[in-house]
């Protein structure tokens, strides 16, 4: 079929949910970083991880997700996997501000961010439930390469976060992280260890056995990776800044682990057949 008989498929439901989640996450993150009284409640390290993803919010987020939400809405594909791993990537970080934050007044606003990035999800794959995703791509989509990256960052990330809780619980304890921080338990490993590890698993597994699903879910969590190390490189630069810690090698080791999964997207996404939808 000729490239020029696709048609714009408008889908004006990303730009709506996609608009105001970047309104709100623009009031959030600016009041974050210059009131930081916001987060008086909070642990040295803790409020220096709050200040790191709010500015990678702000300064980060925002911006791909507000461009690729414009993008998707006009029925690009690129810009609609790019807004996908983005909004998936939004609801990690603010499950993390509304159950983990201590209660301040922008609390309802995390809310509603979490429940729009939430429900603008449940649109997309309920609109495209049917959708064969693997027909989006050509036969040189490096299916093998991709798969196993994931699953490469999924061990490391099982293996580490394993290495930090499996010790606390074999003996009894809690982890030092936990009790430092003064929270009941660590909510990064927690949706780590139930719902993403896994989800970039199945992505992964999908994707090697060629599975429609994985063809939209591995460059989906791919991008969750890479939004990911960027708010870690954030947060970790900004703890540095206010003495809590030094982070060179680690920032430098995601770095490299993000430039590296900035390389696999890239080959994924250059095998999209068609930009735009019949």
């Amino acid at each position: 079929m000729d490239k020029n008989s696709f048609k714009f498929q408008i889908d004006k439901y990303i730009i709506h949910f996609t608009v105001p989640i970047v309104i709100l996450m623009v009031i959030c993150s600016s009041i974050g970083i210059w009131h930081q009284k916001l987060y008086s409640k909070e642990t040295i390290d803790w409020l220096s991880q709050c200040i790191g993803q709010d500015i990678s919010n702000l300064f980060f987020v925002v911006p791909i997700l507000l461009v690729s939400g414009i993008g998707a809405s006009k029925g690009c594909r690129t810009f609609k996997i790019i807004w996908l791993g983005t909004m998936i990537t939004n609801v990690y970080s603010y499950i993390i501000y509304c159950f983990a934050v201590h209660f301040n007044f922008l609390f309802h606003i995390y809310c509603c961010i979490l429940g729009l990035s939430i429900f603008s999800l449940i649109c997309f794959f309920t609109k495209h439930i049917n959708e064969d995703f693997k027909s989006w791509f050509n036969e040189k989509t490096p299916t093998k390469a991709v798969g196993s990256f994931l699953l490469i960052i999924a061990g490391l990330f099982i293996f580490l976060w394993l290495s930090d809780s499996l010790p606390a619980v074999l003996m009894g304890t809690v982890p030092e992280s936990i009790v430092k921080d003064n929270l009941t338990t660590n909510p990064v490993q927690a949706l780590d260890f139930s719902f993403f590890l896994p989800l970039m698993i199945i992505a992964a597994i999908s994707l090697i056995k060629k599975k429609r699903l994985g063809y939209i879910l591995a460059p989906m969590m791919i991008i969750f990776a890479i939004i990911t190390n960027i708010d870690i490189i954030s947060l970790m630069t900004v703890a540095m800044n206010m003495g809590v810690s030094s982070n060179i090698s680690l920032i430098i080791c995601f770095s490299v682990v993000t430039f590296v999964a900035l390389v696999f997207l890239w080959k994924m996404l250059k095998s999209i057949s068609y930009q735009f939808l019949q």
